[in-house]
């Protein structure tokens, strides 16, 4: 009699453990709805891959310094991107420019939103370009991801902007 493997998966057979004949799509699918459930039950939600990310609860701010060192030095301050007055949009995220280029500046691509809405993630298009949002103009940033941000990135910079996006 086969067993299912330590991944979970019927054997190539398609018997399962008690020696039953099943297609493994039915093992796929029941593991994926055992999934939902699990998720559903401990007080998850499912989204959609288009619905954009909830700013996360208690998820810690980071600071200005870390945003510039950590997101916008080594991924969107680069040559053909955002690192000069030539910079994609008009928006420069060098050093010493990028506070001033998107705290409580209108988005060049959607006026009705700030590049950075201090206290207002949501109302924030930095934030919607950097995760993807449906609702965005051009391309997911940045363009030359994937690798896009992690989600602890996006996480500590929502946090950062609901806590009033502070210069430090």
């Amino acid at each position: 009699m086969d067993k299912v493997s330590a991944a979970g998966r019927a054997p190539a057979s398609g018997r399962c453990a008690l020696g039953c004949r099943a297609p493994r799509a039915m093992f796929a699918a029941g593991a994926l709805a055992a999934a939902v459930v699990s998720l559903v039950a401990c007080g998850g939600t499912v989204r959609s891959p288009t619905e954009p990310a909830p700013v996360v609860p208690g998820a810690q701010a980071f600071t200005f310094t870390q945003i510039q060192n950590g997101i916008f030095t080594p991924s969107c301050a680069k040559a053909g991107c955002h690192a000069s007055s030539s910079a994609a949009g008009g928006l420069v995220l060098a050093a010493g420019l990028a506070y001033g280029d998107i705290v409580g500046r209108p988005a060049q691509e959607e006026p009705q939103l700030d590049y950075v809405r201090p206290g207002n993630p949501e109302a924030s298009y930095l934030l919607k370009k950097v995760r993807g949002d449906p609702d965005i103009t051009g391309g997911h940033m940045p363009l030359d991801g994937p690798p896009f941000l992690s989600a602890q990135q996006i996480a500590g910079l929502a946090a950062w902007i609901q806590a009033g996006a502070p210069h430090n």
